[in-house]
């Protein structure tokens, strides 16, 4: 009997039939040796069992009938043991198979199992990836919804402003359109014109009267005012110059040289230290005076303003003397008060305060109480009147004239001011007018005449009525 290998794979199956069909046949062999001892196999069948595992049994089954042994012949012991030799070796190869089949089986079920655990494996691992796919397509759904609410949101803002918009539309619709008949179609090339900027003309005007109206042009009307704007604006300048700055400072310089004819300090100084007990309240503006007369730039200016400051003191007849103008000329005079700390208010302070009265050369009888110098009656009693002269009126006038000049000074600037802005407002508005006349057509009056007529029921009677307007 041949043995297969077993390092062939032979097929789990068609080893295990192979096997069955081979013990069943070694079994039969066994019985017919058994009970018919006259029966023998011959070498040849014994020979042919090995040539396949599917051709011995049939060999085996078939062999008492095709070959019948003679009768003469006697059981061979010798033969019949080879094939007990078989019988246990055809065992060993089923158990060896049965075996081996066996091991198959167990890692076929080993192999089943990790197939099964890595399916299982599988089947995790996909469960995940389509939890991350259902977690990415909720992000991807919300941020789709909230570009979709903003883009709703958008479209809102955009439906009110089209809301206000067509809102504002409707209102302007809704105001009565003019209806103008054209009369004369005029064209760039017929008026010879140019667009002309409001805004320039405005600033031009501002800066230089008229001067915007020239920039308009175009026609003789706004030639006219513009010279008229501008020769205003030099008529209110040489106004201020003559009046405010030539005129005054004529006055301003004849009421000076009037008070240096005609008021000496060395004759206030006389009554000031006549008077020196009630200088504090005869003197109000003692302190003021001092400081319009003397310096006090060094030491002696220092001293000298001490001793103005207090009659009383032994500084005072230092100033009394450094100021005795008595003798002077009025050039001289006029010379000495040029050099004053603040010579312009102290030539307004001599006219004004009733106790520089004194100073004045024709300086009349009066008398005094602790604050005011009063004039005398003819008995020489005082009177309730403040003492006064003539030079100090004369002078008082021509301050007046002076201050007069002054004041024109806001009328002239004032006007100055009013002609501008006036003057740049007209260029404007020129400028405007000129460019609806190039690109509008004219309207005459009558264009702006509207009539609406309507028929109102007086019972059954009706009553029309006509409704005529006039639009500028």
């Amino acid at each position: 009997m041949y043995i297969r290998p077993n390092s062939e794979r032979v097929p789990p199956l068609r080893t295990f039939f192979s096997t069955a069909l081979l013990a069943l046949g070694m079994a039969g062999l066994i019985r017919a040796a058994d009970t018919a001892p006259t029966v023998t196999t011959t070498p040849a069948a014994a020979t042919t069992a090995p040539s396949g595992a599917t051709a011995a049994p049939a060999a085996a089954s078939t062999a008492p009938a095709s070959s019948p042994v003679p009768a003469k012949a006697k059981p061979d012991s010798a033969k019949a043991k080879p094939v007990k030799k078989l019988s246990k070796r055809a065992k060993a190869a089923a158990d060896s198979t049965a075996r081996a089949d066996s091991l198959k089986a167990a890692a076929s079920a080993d192999s089943l199992k990790a197939a099964q655990a890595k399916a299982s494996a599988d089947s995790v691992r996909a469960a995940e990836i389509r939890a991350a796919a259902d977690s990415v397509r909720a992000d991807s759904a919300r941020k789709a919804e909230a570009r979709a609410k903003a883009v709703a949101d958008s479209a809102r803002i955009a439906a009110s402003a089209d809301s206000v918009a067509a809102d504002s539309a409707a209102a302007k619709a809704k105001k009565r359109k003019r209806i103008v008949r054209e009369t004369t179609v005029n064209t760039i090339d017929e008026l010879k014109g140019k667009y002309r900027s409001p805004k320039k003309a405005m600033f031009m005007s501002l800066l230089v009267p008229g001067l915007g109206q020239a920039y308009v042009g175009h026609s003789w009307f706004n030639y006219a005012r513009g010279a008229t704007y501008f020769l205003t604006d030099v008529a209110l300048a040489y106004g201020w110059h003559y009046y405010v700055g030539t005129r005054q400072n004529r006055e301003i310089s004849k009421y000076q040289a009037f008070a240096d004819s005609n008021w000496r300090q060395a004759k206030y100084e006389d009554s000031v230290y006549t008077y020196k007990e009630k200088s504090a309240t005869l003197n109000l503006h003692r302190e003021s005076y001092c400081d319009y007369v003397q310096s006090t730039d060094t030491e002696k200016g220092k001293l000298l303003h001490g001793g103005c400051l207090d009659p009383k003191s032994s500084d005072y007849p230092s100033f009394k003397n450094q100021y005795d103008d008595s003798n002077d000329s009025a050039a001289a005079i006029a010379q000495l008060r040029a050099a004053f700390p603040n010579a312009q208010q102290f030539y307004e302070l001599i006219g004004k305060e009733n106790e520089f009265i004194t100073g004045w050369n024709d300086a009349p009888a009066m008398k005094t109480d602790d604050s005011a110098w009063f004039a005398v009656d003819k008995d020489g009693n005082a009177t309730k009147e403040l003492a006064t002269t003539p030079n100090q009126q004369a002078y008082v006038a021509m301050r007046a004239q002076a201050n007069d000049y002054a004041r024109m000074q806001a009328w002239f600037l004032g006007g100055m001011v009013l002609n501008h802005i006036v003057s740049a407002v007209d260029a404007a508005i020129t400028a405007r007018y000129h460019n609806k006349a190039l690109y509008q057509t004219e309207t005459s009056w009558y264009d702006k005449l509207h009539l609406d007529s309507r028929i109102a029921w007086d019972g059954l009677a009706p009553v029309p009525s006509v409704t005529a307007s006039l639009t500028f």
